[in-house]
């Protein structure tokens, strides 16, 4: 798994007599400043020597001519840029056909290893090296099953196929046409034109009472399909353990979809058959890149701000503080003071402290049912595998009878 413990950021500005000849054309600029991230499984020191290394080789680059990045930016999912998991790590497990290691797992056997991080809003997530869990989103669901209504990569609903684009634009032409009609009308009798006011009001609700029809449609629809997703993903389960006899499966449902883990066996993220798997129950395309790229599964293990009733009544911020500059205060990347990034890193702690203790008021998700090949009822579960699963579920509070967030 690629999830350094320690991270730093470093920034340095060069200037054109630093780059250059003053008589070169090379560059476009004057300055450039550059920054990167450097992390380390050592020290928070080697870490900010990495981060130094990457400017250097950056500006290397940059001296050949090379278009570069001037400032690495953190991105969700960490997208095509090559950086690990930047996230606080906060535990260390590890399963072997023993039972649960606690604790640093260096030089420390185990069949399975797990480490436990803060992400970048706040909530803690498993990062699991060789037990598959697969993350499904409805809104992918949705655009699968009902593309005649649902735009593929989102939640929002397409225009349906089998409305009449030209009718519509028809209706709009008619009431165009009667408006001039009634405006001749009263110009030519020499009336009022609060006919036409009246008539513009009348038209308007008319209008306002077809749009609030519609959308009272549009979200019973959604309400619906959103229902059917459940006994779909269920009936995909089946389909495929009656198919791969071999195979276990365990469904969960999250607040936005489902969770299914394998427990049949353990397996590498860069497995074919689990990009099979990723493929066949529609996963979250940003999940599978970041599976791929960080070489780990991944499962958030407590609710989403946002999602929680303290955010709403102002009991919890709904952003963690610190969310750039967690992993330190010396680092030279960021423009506020010490002192500045001192007090947010306070602020920080005190904001996890009040964000575990809501958070126990909630579960991750909800246990829905285990599926099993026939070859794959008759195996012996494994060990490590089993003690995972019984720490997932006690971790996402699974059996709890709290709501989901």
């Amino acid at each position: 798994m690629l999830i350094p413990k320690y991270w730093a950021q470093y920034k340095q500005r060069f200037d054109l007599s630093e780059t250059a000849d003053d008589t070169s054309d090379t560059f476009n600029s004057k300055q450039a400043t550059i920054k990167r991230y450097g992390w380390s499984d050592v020290s928070q020191t080697e870490a900010l020597s990495h981060a130094k290394s990457r400017v250097n080789e950056a500006h290397h680059r940059w001296l050949t001519g090379e278009d570069i990045l001037r400032r690495e930016r953190r991105e969700e999912y960490n997208a095509s840029n090559g950086i690990p998991i930047r996230e606080e790590i906060i535990s260390e497990h590890g399963f072997s056909e023993n039972g649960l290691i606690e604790g640093n797992l260096e030089n420390r056997l185990s069949d399975t290893q797990l480490i436990v991080t803060r992400n970048s809003y706040g909530a803690k997530v498993a990062n699991v090296d060789n037990i598959a869990i697969i993350d499904v989103d409805n809104k992918d669901l949705l655009g699968h099953l009902y593309p005649e209504h649902y735009s593929p990569n989102g939640f929002m609903p397409a225009i349906p196929t089998y409305q009449s684009k030209p009718s519509s634009k028809l209706k709009v032409w008619v009431f165009i046409l009667v408006f001039i009609l009634i405006a001749s009308v009263i110009a030519w009798l020499g009336l009022s034109w609060l006919w036409l006011l009246a008539v513009m009001f009348g038209v308007t609700a008319y209008l306002w009472q077809q749009a609030s029809q519609r959308d009272k449609a549009h979200a019973q629809k959604y309400t619906d399909d959103i229902a059917s997703l459940l006994p779909y993903m269920m009936d995909v389960i089946k389909k495929r353990v009656v198919n791969h006899p071999t195979e276990r499966f365990r469904l969960y449902q999250t607040p936005a979809g489902f969770r299914i883990i394998a427990t049949h066996d353990t397996i590498s993220p860069s497995d074919e058959l689990v990009a099979e798997w990723f493929e066949y129950f529609h996963a979250d395309a940003n999940y599978v890149r970041l599976c791929q790229a960080q070489q780990c599964f991944r499962a958030r293990l407590t609710a989403k701000p946002w999602r929680m009733g303290e955010v709403e009544n102002n009991k919890l911020a709904k952003d963690i503080p610190a969310k750039n500059f967690w992993f330190g205060s010396d680092n030279t990347d960021v423009e506020n003071s010490i002192e500045q990034r001192q007090d947010e890193l306070k602020a920080r702690k005190q904001w996890i402290v009040y964000y575990d203790r809501f958070a126990q008021g909630y579960r991750a998700c909800r246990y829905i049912e285990s599926f099993a090949g026939k070859e794959a009822s008759h195996q012996l579960e494994s060990v490590a595998i089993k003690a995972f699963v019984e720490w997932h579920d006690r971790a996402c509070r699974v059996d709890k009878d709290i709501e989901v967030a």
